[in-house]
């Protein structure tokens, strides 16, 4: 008989944090890469695999400025139970705890993982890694974590944070508001006691290469029109000119999701208006670019 055990799913509303791993020397170490389930530090300047498992998460300034869209997350535990032992007995076997989602960037990248926080009635509080790997533009990468324990979980909750080459950043996981409240912290750091500054982007997603253009290997551009505010905003965007139809539908379907550091003039934010050229090159020619 097998016994499911339900997590709350909850979104990382405490602040950003750092992941760290004890090793043989008692200290902790920051992780900057997980493979597998193993996490790799920095040793001498190389990334080299930890010894320890022991991990402990640190609050950090603020989030590395990118986004991840988590898709279909689930989290579970169970645990096999013998026909002779009552359900609430201690006896219960193979105890394990179930993770997927699908993760997916408008950017390639790598070093990708993803740390989960367990907190439960039975085993108090755990931190788990896995690596993630590399992410493909607009790629939904599916990945699945089952990880055996020493107990039945019991009731508790999971909290999820994603980083990227040791960072965390930002992911749909987290609510918008919060996002939000990041962004505006971060834009207001950078900006302070600032003389004069122009506009400058600053986080959003890459606009995805038009899917019924793929096949004509046709580059191109748009420019949008926009108006940015003293919080890095965008309003009212608009295609000012595009070499095809549908470059200008695809910036704008992320155009308004953009945060810029705002224009400062005598050290004060301020509303501007700007064009911004968004060019696009179909996924073959961009991979051979980076090459």
């Amino acid at each position: 008989m097998l016994l499911l055990t339900g997590l709350a799913l909850l979104g990382p509303l405490a602040a950003q944090t750092r992941l760290y791993v004890q090793e043989q020397d008692g200290n902790y170490h920051p992780v900057f890469k997980v493979s597998g389930d193993r996490p790799y530090i920095m040793d001498q300047g190389k990334l080299t695999p930890a010894r320890g498992e022991r991990y402990a998460l640190r609050k950090v300034e603020e989030y590395q400025p990118l986004f991840i869209t988590v898709h279909g997350k689930e989290a579970g535990a169970s645990a096999l139970i013998p026909l002779s032992t009552p359900a609430a007995g201690p006896a219960l076997l193979n105890n394990e705890f179930h993770f997927s989602a699908k993760f997916e960037s408008s950017y390639p990248l790598e070093d990708v993982f993803l740390v989960l926080e367990l907190e439960s009635s039975n085993m108090g509080r755990n931190i788990f890694a896995y690596g993630i790997g590399s992410l493909a533009a607009w790629t939904p990468k599916q990945v699945t974590v089952d990880l055996p324990l020493e107990h039945n979980l019991g009731p508790g909750q999971c909290k999820l944070h994603v980083f990227v080459g040791g960072a965390e950043v930002l992911s749909s996981d987290q609510p918008e508001a919060y996002r939000r409240e990041q962004l505006d912290r971060m834009i207001a750091r950078r900006i302070a006691g600032v003389p004069q500054a122009g506009p400058a982007p600053f986080f959003g997603l890459a606009p995805a290469y038009p899917a019924e253009l793929r096949a004509t290997g046709l580059k191109g551009e748009a420019v949008v029109l926009m108006r940015i505010t003293p919080q890095g905003m965008v309003l009212d965007p608009v295609v000012k000119s595009a070499t095809h139809p549908a470059f200008g539908t695809a910036a704008l379907a992320v155009v308004p999701q953009w945060r810029f550091l705002p224009r400062v003039q005598d050290g004060r934010a301020v509303e501007t208006r700007i064009g911004l050229p968004i060019e696009f090159a179909p996924p073959a020619a961009a991979d051979a670019g980076k090459n």
